[in-house]
């Protein structure tokens, strides 16, 4: 019988040469145990999971008989990190095609027990074997070896957590194989992320279905269950409703928890389902602030979840000593019936890092390299986000670079909210209010009081622009206000959005009566494209007004405008008045409400830029695609001054005789 090896959760990574040091995986611990020329598959608890994947069971079969094999099964997101979210989409698809296996330990080989040989010998062999498997006609190999470093360790954790990985585990290069939890495995977190035990959901509220809210919990060193507080986000609706269906069937009415026993409107269930959830730290008083649900873990027992609590890291490598750390025991698992005298193989040199550049200085310029940007490591720098222009991910980040003292003036440290496109603008798209946690610290997290409790992000330089890029970040849409006064808006935008059949001259000719109704009032504006066929007329205001105030003045304002010629405008987003008009939308002065930044590129075919414009530019002639990701660098450099001069300097208000003037006072 062979348990797997646990890590320890400890504060910071080993020093010292005689650790090696692995990126830390997210996804389902998974021992391969070859016999009879067939794999079996057993999660840490021994469930057999064979049958959930044939094409990995097929592959990993070409292994002698008598092999175990210890690794973790993931999904490589697009860039280049790995997601449980995403594998748990996956799986719960019933596909396979996105899967990997990642084999870092190797137990027995052909029936020879390698447990007590130390582990560089152990990985020096997995990683020859791993070479020998077939490889596929096409695609990516369902098995990869999970290389490593030596030494560097501290070095090894900053860099994993600049990338955006969970952490990196830090192992002695010279440990034997411990069934069961030791410090001679340790694990470094980038970001706070546990498991917990269900005990409870809310019921759902508006439009929310399934359920509202899911009460978290972990078990004391005395087994009791001890409250942790609530998740409510990062579900989407077919989750919202298949936990709900699920806990259904568990419901009891007494509550679970030793520390709570009342809570208004809550569903309490037997503790049977463990969640994985991520968040931002421990209140004082034992509850997790800012939490984010990231899927349920078949593979742990709810009476293993403890709460994670790090310890010291060792001191050095200079010993093996073992320490079984409380709780998550492994179940057994199998080994292979045939035996052979444990001898150790000729030692063979540590394999080098290799494939994903991870842990070596990029190579620039070969194709799939990393390469940085900006101080920022970019992976898969070739994957294309605009098909039809061929323009790459490594291109974005190369535009923030070259713009980045044009667009900082209008994007930097204010809340944002996000279109990503991980796979390219003609695959799935999505829009991001909410700082994820896998972004790196280059992006800036802000919690905006009295709304919803997870952080906007922000940025302050071009790092924090690049770093979007290589999290698939497409599209910058910005708040009116700024983060050290959120509640204080400091422009105003008026957004002309024309219908399909409205001719360019039309949309021209509005703007330049909005931007006349405002000089009446006394207001100067600027004026910019949207990236598509529509403007944007943008007035900057001291922080004086609040957000209603800021408000009704532009619906008042777009209202004057539009009664002035009925057939020409709407206010109001009607679709079956849309035909033959432009739509004056003044909701984008509302709070949390969004705009697209200036010289912010559009999930739009072509790569097109919303581009700040003199005036005496804006005619019928002005073709708005021809600004893209392309030509605007070119654009900027030929500027003799910024078309938005003195746009930073004014300093104008909204006043009552304004007001008065529109019929709002």
């Amino acid at each position: 019988m062979v348990l797997p090896e646990l890590a320890t959760l400890v504060d910071h990574a080993p020093l010292g040469a005689g650790w090696l040091h692995e990126v830390k995986l997210d996804g389902y611990r998974l021992v391969c145990i070859v016999a009879g020329g067939a794999a079996r598959l057993l999660t840490r608890r021994g469930n057999d999971w064979t049958p959930r994947f044939p094409r990995l069971a097929a592959a990993l079969s070409a292994l002698p008989d008598g092999t175990v094999v210890d690794g973790e099964l993931v999904v490589v997101t697009a860039d280049g990190t790995t997601s449980f979210q995403a594998l748990q989409a996956e799986l719960g698809a019933g596909r396979e095609s996105r899967l990997v296996y990642y084999a870092f330990d190797l137990m027995f080989d052909a029936g020879q027990d390698l447990r007590e040989q130390p582990l560089v010998d152990r990985k020096a062999r997995l990683q020859g074997r791993i070479d020998t498997l077939p490889k596929p006609a096409k695609g990516d190999p369902t098995v990869r070896y999970s290389d490593h470093v030596l030494g560097s360790g501290e070095a090894f954790h900053t860099q994993a957590c600049r990338w955006a990985l969970e952490g990196i585990v830090s192992k002695r290069a010279d440990s034997p194989y411990r069934s069961r939890r030791t410090r001679d495995w340790v694990k470094v977190k980038c970001a706070r992320r546990q498991e917990f035990v269900v005990g409870g959901f809310t019921a759902p509220r508006g439009t929310r279905v399934g359920l509202g809210a899911l009460l978290l919990g972990y078990y004391g060193a005395d087994g009791r269950l001890l409250y942790a507080g609530k998740v409510g986000t990062g579900f989407d609706d077919a989750l919202l409703r298949s936990l709900q269906a699920r806990l259904s069937k568990d419901v009891t009415p007494d509550t679970p928890f030793a520390d709570l026993r009342r809570m208004s409107g809550v569903r309490w269930v037997k503790p049977r389902v463990v969640a994985e959830v991520a968040f931002a730290e421990w209140t004082e008083d034992g509850h997790l602030r800012h939490p984010t649900f990231q899927g349920i873990r078949e593979d742990k027992a709810p009476g293993d979840v403890r709460r994670e609590m790090p310890v010291p890291a060792p001191a050095s490598a200079s010993s093996s000593a073992e320490g079984t750390a409380p709780g998550d025991a492994a179940a057994p698992i199998e080994t292979p019936a045939k035996k052979a005298p444990r001898k150790s193989p000729a030692t063979m040199p540590i394999p080098l890092p290799r494939s994903t550049a991870r842990h070596s200085r990029p190579t620039r310029g070969r194709a799939g390299a990393a390469v940085e940007v900006a101080g920022v490591r970019l992976t898969n720098p070739e994957r294309v986000l605009w098909p039809d222009a061929g323009l790459t991910k490594l291109d974005l980040a190369r535009y923030y670079a070259a713009v980045g003292r044009w667009i900082l003036p209008h994007v930097a440290d204010r809340p944002l909210s996000l279109v990503r496109c991980p796979e390219g603008i003609e695959s799935q798209c999505f829009y991001q209010k909410h700082a994820d946690e896998r972004f790196p610290a280059a992006i800036g997290r802000v919690v905006v009081e009295q709304d919803d409790p997870r952080p906007y992000t922000y940025v302050d330089g071009v790092p924090g622009l690049v770093a979007f890029a290589q999290a698939g970040v497409v599209e910058l849409h910005v708040w009116g206000a700024r983060r050290d006064r959120i509640e204080r808006p400091d422009r105003i935008v008026v957004d002309l959005d024309p219908a399909p059949d409205v001719p360019w001259a039309r949309v021209v000719h509005a703007a330049f009566e909005v931007r006349g109704r405002l000089q009446d009032l006394g207001l100067e504006s600027w004026v910019k494209t949207t990236g598509g066929k529509g403007l944007h007329v943008v007035v900057p205001i001291a922080r004086r007004a609040g957000w209603d105030e800021v408000k009704g003045f532009s619906r008042a304002l777009v209202e004057d405008v539009a009664a002035g010629h009925p057939g020409w405008y709407l206010t109001t987003a009607t679709l079956s008045k849309r035909a033959g008009r432009i739509f004056l939308d003044y909701l984008r002065n509302g709070r949390g409400a969004t705009a697209i930044c200036a010289y912010g590129v559009r999930a739009r075919p072509g790569a097109t830029v919303s581009v700040p414009l003199r005036w005496s530019e804006l005619t019928p002639r002005l073709d708005p695609a021809a600004f893209t990701l392309r030509t605007v660098p070119r654009r900027l450099a030929s500027l003799r001054a910024d078309p938005w001069e003195g746009f930073a300097e004014a300093r104008q208000s909204i006043t009552r005789p304004m007001l008065h003037t529109l019929g709002a006072a």
